[in-house]
């Protein structure tokens, strides 16, 4: 009886695997409404003279666009984990656990950075900035020396 639960206990992952990708879809959705609104706005400030903070937005909405991609990745992921595979690139296709924890820290180093940028372009408080950068350039590190271990395991 245990083993039939967890052999078809698998189908629950399912659940996991169709959330992600529909939070993907609208988070995709989101970012491209965004990313329009602001190139709209863009343009509207470049008509009537009036930069605003565009570079911000825009940097905002490829964070949205990035967290869209973290999403699809992880569904593309736990589907091949657990059920087989799928016609993806090849970049994206993962054999394994470690697999996914490298393509999902490998966006995440890059969202950091896109919200490093983004920090930085609103530059408020020169302080709050420094330690801002010393926190993101600690877990960037943390996860640029992790993938580098596991690659030294893979060689």
């Amino acid at each position: 009886m245990l083993k039939f639960c967890l052999e078809k206990g698998k189908y629950v992952i399912l659940l996991a695997v169709v959330s992600t990708f529909l939070a993907s879809v609208a988070t995709f959705i989101w970012g491209t409404v965004r990313m329009i609104t602001n190139v709209v706005s863009l343009i509207a400030g470049l008509i009537t003279h009036e930069g605003g903070h565009s570079g911000v937005q825009m940097i905002a909405s490829l964070d949205s666009i990035l967290l869209a991609i973290v999403l699809y990745i992880f569904s593309v992921a736990i589907y091949e984990l657990f059920f087989g595979k799928i016609n993806v690139p090849d970049w994206l296709v993962i054999e394994n656990l470690d697999g996914l924890k490298e393509k999902l820290a490998s966006v995440i180093i890059l969202i950091l950075a896109v919200t490093f940028l983004e920090h930085l372009v609103e530059w408020k408080d020169a302080k709050e900035t420094l330690m801002f950068g010393i926190s993101i350039a600690a877990v960037l590190i943390a996860l640029v020396f992790y993938m580098h271990h596991k690659k030294g395991e893979k060689d």
